[in-house]
């Protein structure tokens, strides 16, 4: 391609990117100061190069249009001031559009006097050339494009470092427009010279709103990449096509090293661009086909956000939002929820989502996720996770905060429930004393099997009050280092006895050395509530067995007392720990209730537990040390 081809191309190029540009502009930077008058400028560059190679390339009649379109030049220049003084904050309504009144007065008189000729120039069958007095367009364009550059200029010492950068490259920008221009008057000077300069000039509207843009629009940068790369990636292929077209003029195949460089270039470079054009397309659906659901929308967000806020329990959260995950990503992926902080990495060997709490017995714990073998996605289907990660998290939150204040609610409600049933205990309590007193004193005289049916049924009685004091009555505790071999020991000792005469065998394995900071008191009461009513299931059942095991678990010490006896029926698990829920025969109803408030006094926590081997197994923790 000789200097006339370049010449020609790069004002077709030009006369391709100024309007694509204009378009773009409009759409995605319309907003911005200035912007929609800049979109205007790039049009006006396109209609001028569009308009230098009608003259050149096209008839008489088409060459008369091509000189209309040139001629827009005063226009062109009122557009770009306007952006000028958008952009500067300056602009004043009456002054700019009496610039476009003399503009286009200008634009008349151009096309009236005719300031300016067609004609042959070097190799160019037509050139646009200006006589003398048809440099007044000229002057008129210089002078507010002159005007426009001092007000950029004079506003970068007190502008901001983002909008000094822009005027910066505006001011570049423009420098390199006018060299790209300069020679395009050798003509009009009588200079010989081709205007080999114009062939630059498809870069300026490109160079003009990158330097404007790229501090606003992350996309402008994107399109600059993309752009660079794909004029580095077209030299590279000239390079290769003259280094092919070298190689086979050597080997004699005649043909091929024939065509010339200029129309392999076009070739090359034409399907590099249907492949940088393709690429991406076609990389989002292989995605699509093989990473379904690697896409967000706002209404998929919306919609798990919603799911994963209405679940109200630790489980229907892990199922709602395991679903909601392999709905969207069509494959299977479980959802672990961990409340005692982050677990063990090589706890799960699975690919899977994991959300724990990061310390287990803050009261504003922090949640967060993890994405476990996730390593094989890409990167859009890891940041689809990590959302979803985010929103899980803060569901997880919330719910561990709802869950918190339900349980303080309740405990403040059963706490109020308690004083006003001790009140109502004490009072009870002593009426009923006073009759069941009387009574006994009665019963002296009574036959003995009458007596002793009276003295049983008022043992019951002042049993269940004990029970209703206990319940009902204030927890004060007195602390102190307990040995638990010791403890349970002597509680075994008392009740082997009946233990014996019921065919029921209890053992123990307790842990050495083991000691628990708690009220010995209350102990022994919480171990004599639980084995005389493991020892009542048992009565009357071959090899009955009792066991009771301690050992230590983290700070807190755990014991277990279990039994081989019928077991809890499924109605009552719900509520055994619930005052009056369960009873046992010969029981008050209380014995269960009292355990857990007294282990809960503590500090620690009782409940009904599966455990092979065994049909009831109640498993407590209490504290080992203050």
């Amino acid at each position: 391609m000789n200097a006339y081809g370049l010449y020609f191309f790069s004002l077709t190029l030009q006369g391709i990117i100024s309007p694509l540009l204009a378009i773009w502009l409009w759409v995605k930077a319309g907003q911005q100061p200035g912007m929609k008058a800049l979109a205007l400028f790039c049009v006006s560059i396109g209609l001028w190069a569009t308009g230098q190679l009608a003259i050149n390339l096209g008839d008489a009649r088409i060459s008369e249009l091509g000189k209309i379109l040139v001629n827009t030049g005063p226009v062109n220049a009122v557009f770009f001031l306007h952006f000028v003084l958008r952009f500067l904050g300056r602009l004043r309504p009456a002054h700019i559009i009496a610039w476009y009144v003399a503009a286009l007065i200008l634009m008349l008189g151009i096309a009236i006097l005719d300031m300016g000729s067609l004609l042959p120039w070097l190799e160019f069958q037509r050139y646009y050339v200006f006589p003398a007095w048809g440099w007044i367009p000229g002057i008129f364009v210089s002078s507010l494009s002159t005007w426009a550059y001092l007000l950029l200029l004079m506003a970068w010492p007190a502008a901001a470092p983002k909008k000094r950068g822009q005027i910066l490259a505006v001011c570049l920008a423009g420098v390199w427009g006018s060299a790209s221009t300069l020679m395009f008057l050798n003509a009009s000077f009588g200079i010989a010279i081709f205007p080999y300069s114009v062939i630059l000039l498809p870069f300026y509207a490109v160079l003009l709103v990158l330097g404007i843009l790229r501090y606003d629009m992350m996309a402008v940068n994107l399109w600059a990449n993309r752009f660079l790369a794909w004029l580095a990636l077209s030299l590279l292929t000239v390079a290769i096509a003259g280094l092919v077209l070298s190689l086979v003029a050597q080997t004699g195949f005649s043909p091929l090293a024939a065509l010339p460089l200029w129309q392999l270039w076009l070739l090359g470079t034409g399907m590099l661009l249907t492949m940088l054009i393709l690429e991406r397309p076609m990389r989002s659906f292989m995605e699509k086909l093989i990473f379904p659901g690697a896409h967000l929308e706002a209404n998929v967000l919306s919609n798990w956000r919603l799911q994963l806020e209405a679940a109200a329990s630790w489980q229907e959260l892990a199922a709602s939002a395991s679903a909601l995950l392999e709905t969207h990503l069509r494959q299977p992926m479980p959802v672990l929820l961990f409340h005692a902080g982050a677990p063990d990495s090589n706890a799960d060997e699975q690919t899977c989502v994991i959300c724990y709490r990061q310390q287990a017995q803050a009261t504003h714990a922090e949640w967060h996720y993890e994405l476990r073998h996730w390593e094989g996605a890409t990167p859009s289907v890891q940041r689809v996770g990590a959302v979803f990660g985010a929103l899980l998290a803060a569901a997880a939150g919330r719910l561990d905060q709802l869950l918190r204040y339900a349980e303080q609610e309740k405990q403040r409600l059963q706490q109020a429930h308690l004083t006003e049933l001790g009140g109502l205990a004490a009072t009870v309590a002593h009426e009923l004393r006073n009759p069941l007193n009387i009574i006994s004193m009665a019963a002296i005289s009574c036959p003995p099997e009458v007596r002793n049916d009276i003295r049983e049924q008022i043992e019951r009685a002042d049993h269940l009050i004990q029970d209703l004091l206990s319940y009902s009555g204030e927890v004060r505790l007195n602390c102190q280092p307990v040995d638990m071999a010791e403890l349970i020991d002597n509680i075994v000792a008392q009740l082997r006895p009946t233990a014996m005469a019921n065919g029921v065998q209890i053992s123990s394995d307790i842990e050495e050395n083991l000691r628990g900071h708690i009220d010995r008191m209350r102990a022994e009461q919480i171990l004599n509530n639980l084995l005389n009513n493991a020892l009542a299931m048992l009565r009357g059942r071959p090899d009955a067995r009792i066991h009771i095991a301690t050992a230590t678990d983290q700070q807190m010490l755990r014991l277990r007392i279990c039994d081989n006896g019928p077991g809890i029926p499924a109605e009552q698990k719900a509520d055994l720990f619930q005052a009056f829920k369960s009873r046992r025969a010969g029981g008050t109803g209380l014995g269960l209730a009292i355990v857990r408030r007294l282990v809960e006094a503590h500090g620690g926590s009782v409940a009904l537990i599966i455990y092979p081997g065994w049909n009831c197994c109640f498993e407590l923790y209490l504290p080992k040390s203050p």
